[in-house]
């Protein structure tokens, strides 16, 4: 018998009664495969690019992991080219279709299309992947985008209705004086949010002095934070952090931190998910880090199948601590396309540069911009009313080996200045990245 709601949850999408001990995990990974062979064979039926991209592959075939090194991938530029040939359902079925800019380019965007059946899934998902975290009666601030039906604000607050509590979702996540006096208002008992919103609101609220004892627990989404700003959601709000993982190809759910905050157990009813080397496309052992793959098992408007996700991260090894047979998906690490090459060939990625400038106890968020023709890395920094840590933060920088090198052998250039000053932040709703400006034209 299980307790789990994860495990009801999957007890119920495995059409097995809610309270039966959850499966094995090699029984749980061969319900996965056959569901994988059915909508691999719904799709070179029903969908034009993988009639012809399946085309030769013995689907039949497919039972293990290992199995799927020899089907092609599919990759973002491929949705780009010609999404309606992606569908396996009639334009009448589609409930939502979202429309995905390519980041930091010109070309055209991503389109992905649900259907009313996907969506519900993906309530059903944050229903019981929050049902840990809010009790009924409670409410839940919740700093999430497009409340309009079929997008995440609404499908979220669907869920936690389900549940029997009530979601607040505030208008502009960029206020966070705004979000400080809805979380004080309302009496929240859970926060969620992107992570760089929840460290501005414990930095603002530790600058005031503010003790509250109301919020059980925080749910970070989108970015990965340093261990100082862990450390200091932590303290101000006294509670228990949880992490998710998502994105708009998964469906919006992915994976949710476990009580025992071992790992995000995967949301593996509706998808199967490897872990490859992303030089070579072979898969990793868990435990090792690489680019996400993901096929679905559940969608039924626009199946994927091995799409490479362009995000970071590992699957943990062996079996959680709370006896749940779904994998667990460790700490997401960015993207593999979120960095720049410094004069000199050093790499650097956002988190590097959240681990040296958040650590500074006035600093809310900030944003960067490169410009490899000038030699030139700016930073724009928002930070707590009334501060001034410029100097500081730039000393900081400087010290770091990999832009010391770069300063001390390649002449790169390092400027910092105050942004936003008045309790509002830079970042909103989308994910942060590194802005690389491109070379001036030549007249």
């Amino acid at each position: 018998m299980t307790d789990h709601p994860l495990g009801k949850w999957l007890n119920m999408r495995m059409d097995r009664a809610p309270e039966l001990q959850p499966v094995s995990v090699q029984e749980l990974q061969d319900w996965q495969f056959d569901r994988l062979r059915q909508t691999m064979f719904q799709a070179v039926r029903n969908c034009p690019f993988y009639h012809e991209r399946l085309a030769g592959v013995q689907i039949g075939a497919v039972h293990t992991p290992a199995d799927l090194e020899h089907i092609p991938f599919t990759t973002a530029d491929d949705l780009r080219s010609g999404p309606e040939n992606f569908l396996c359902a009639s334009q009448d079925e589609v409930a939502r279709a979202v429309t995905l800019a390519s980041s930091g380019s010109s070309g055209p965007p991503k389109r992905l299309f649900f259907t009313a059946g996907d969506l519900e899934r993906t309530i059903e998902f944050f229903q019981y992947g929050m049902s840990p975290m809010i009790k009924k009666d409670e409410n839940i601030l919740a700093i999430l985008p497009d409340s309009r039906p079929g997008g995440v604000g609404s499908l979220f607050s669907e869920s936690i209705s389900l549940i029997g509590g009530e979601t607040i979702l505030p208008v502009n996540p960029s206020y966070i004086s705004t979000l400080l006096n809805l979380l004080l208002d309302t009496h929240a008992s859970c926060i969620l949010g992107p992570a760089i919103q929840i460290h501005a609101l414990a930095r603002m609220l530790e600058s005031k002095g503010i003790t509250i004892n109301h919020v059980r627990s925080v749910l970070l989404c989108w970015d990965v934070l340093p261990q100082a700003s862990m450390q200091t959601i932590s303290r101000v709000f006294d509670c228990e952090i949880f992490s998710h993982w998502g994105m708009t190809e998964t469906c919006l759910g992915g994976g949710v931190d476990c009580c025992g905050g071992s790992g995000m157990h995967l949301r593996e009813p509706d998808f199967f998910l490897e872990i490859i080397n992303p030089a070579t496309g072979k898969q990793v052992p868990d435990g090792h880090k690489g680019e996400i793959v993901i096929s679905t098992i559940s969608r039924r408007a626009m199946p994927l199948i091995r799409y490479r996700a362009g995000d970071v991260g590992c699957i943990m090894p062996g079996q959680c601590s709370c006896g749940l047979p779904l994998r667990r998906l460790g700490a997401v690490e960015g993207r593999l396309d979120d960095g720049i090459i410094l004069p000199g060939g050093s790499r650097m990625d956002l988190n590097e540069f959240n681990n040296i400038i958040l650590a500074q106890k006035d600093i809310l968020d900030f944003t960067v911009e490169y410009q490899p023709d000038e030699l030139a890395l700016s930073f724009k920094l928002d930070v707590l009313p009334g501060s001034r840590p410029t100097p500081e933060v730039k000393q900081m920088l400087m010290e770091y080996h990999k832009i010391k090198q770069a300063c001390d052998n390649h002449n790169l250039n390092i400027s910092t200045r105050l942004a936003k000053q008045d309790g509002t932040i830079h970042s909103g709703f989308g994910k942060r990245s590194i802005t690389v400006k491109p070379p001036k034209a030549s007249v």
